[in-house]
């Protein structure tokens, strides 16, 4: 099938976005979270026959070792469950090998649950970490496929087109002893089985923020099924002298659209990012954002603002709708929205809140949160990034996930015609259900 939008037929196939930060290290070292959410707005069931796999790659060739599949078979009491295998070495390519089941059988799904080898697993719903205004990658979009400067001032005064929204997060928290000390390189997919062709159809792939949303590599210069290819194939195209040299391929339409942007609104010779032609700037930023993957060193501060040289994987608390921004306008671009309450790290241990009205019956939403809380001092931006690791759950009726219509809090949210528009340029539509991975 076509995604010329970012977006499957299928919903639950959807990935919104993928994540990778430190987890709460132990006695036996750094621990590493890898994670991604799909079903964005509703949040929706996964589909019982879709993969969801995180893949990590160990060794800097940009393959996967070691992938981790999840499915979620639904049982004979109309309850999903969770099922992960872990698949190394050539196996970790191959979607028709069975893997290592890590997981206990009929692992519930909106818990923390404990797999083998130390690993630890979440799969359920929650809210959208995600903010951002949908003017402003609109406003990207079409820049970057005709040639123009996006006026963001104009678009002003902003607010969260997200809030309130929700997505199904699949998480895992992974000890060193799996990923080595070196630094790691981490994507995301989701597949279906293609029952006619009887093969295995990649849906997507994620890593970067907006990546496949600013741009349409199948009908742009590369003329390529990004959602359906690997990271490497992001390289293939870039020339020997990548600042004058024609180029091709998914690294040759990110260098060639993002100076055009950059030429057509002078900014290429801007500070601190001075370059002397527009070509120059976009070969730099092409190199920053590709392969899309992203890398993350166990035991470090996770932070992506590529246009302040911090590219160390990617965590759900800053404002990386503003920070991909800054990559094409070559400008310090700042959207000037505050993260939302549940806009932070991914849970690791349940905790439960005492009920609000005890009389009622009613009670607080559950909620996950580490065992520690930090501060990090960051200076990618010359101020304090503060990180608060706590995150809250949508709750599900009974402690399960029984398929049930989901909690639908932002109803406004309309969701896209399937057809592709006949203009380069896109919607808010369309880019508010297109994969921000």
């Amino acid at each position: 099938m076509s995604h010329h939008f970012d977006y499957p037929q299928d919903e639950t196939l959807d990935i919104s976005d993928a994540y990778c930060f430190a987890g709460a290290g132990d006695v036996f070292g750094p621990r590493t979270v890898f994670g991604m959410n799909t079903s964005p707005t509703y949040g929706n069931p996964w589909n019982p026959a879709g993969y969801y796999e995180l893949k990590i790659d160990t060794n800097d060739d940009y393959v996967e070792d070691i992938t981790y599949r999840a499915t979620f078979p639904i049982g004979s009491d109309g309850t999903q469950y969770v099922q992960v295998a872990e698949l190394t070495g050539r196996a970790a390519t191959d979607r028709n090998a069975p893997g290592t089941i890590i997981t206990p059988r009929y692992a519930p799904v909106g818990e923390v649950v404990e797999c083998s080898r130390g690993i630890k697993l979440f799969a359920g719903q929650r809210r959208d970490p995600f903010y951002n205004f949908i003017p402003f990658p609109v406003a990207a979009t079409n820049a970057l496929a005709t040639g123009t400067f996006p006026d963001f001032n104009a678009l002003r005064p902003a607010s969260d087109s997200f809030a309130n929204t929700s997505v199904r997060s699949y998480v895992l928290e992974l000890p060193v002893e799996v990923t080595g000390f070196r630094p790691a390189h981490y994507w995301a997919n989701t597949a279906y089985f293609d029952t006619g062709h009887n093969t295995w159809v990649q849906v997507q792939r994620a890593a970067e923020p907006n990546m496949t949303t600013f741009f349409d590599f199948a009908d742009g210069l590369a003329h390529v099924d990004y959602n359906a290819s690997v990271p490497t194939i992001d390289l293939v195209g870039r020339p020997r002298h990548p600042a004058t040299e024609a180029a091709s391929g998914i690294w040759g339409q990110v260098r060639d659209n993002i100076a055009g942007v950059v030429e057509a609104g002078g900014t290429y010779g801007a500070l601190p990012r001075r370059f002397p032609t527009a070509l120059a700037y976009g070969a730099w930023a092409a190199d920053k954002l590709l392969p899309n993957v992203l890398t993350f060193t166990p035991g470090s501060v996770a932070y992506w603002d590529p246009w302040f040289d911090v590219s160390n994987g990617k965590g759900v608390y800053e404002d990386i709708a503003s920070n991909i921004i800054k990559m094409v306008v070559n400008l310090d671009f700042s959207s000037g929205l505050e993260r939302g309450r549940s806009s932070t790290t991914f849970p690791t241990s349940p905790r439960r809140r005492q009920p609000a009205d005890p009389a009622a019956g009613t009670s607080e939403p559950e909620t996950f949160t580490r065992t520690t809380k930090a501060e990090i001092a960051m200076s990618a931006t010359e101020s304090r990034v503060e990180m608060n690791l706590e995150v809250q759950i949508i709750p599900v009726s009974d402690g399960r996930d029984n398929l049930a219509a989901p909690r639908q809090s932002c109803a406004e949210l309309a969701l896209p015609s399937r057809r592709p528009r006949p203009s380069a340029c896109r919607s808010s539509r369309e880019i508010r259900r297109s994969s921000r991975g």
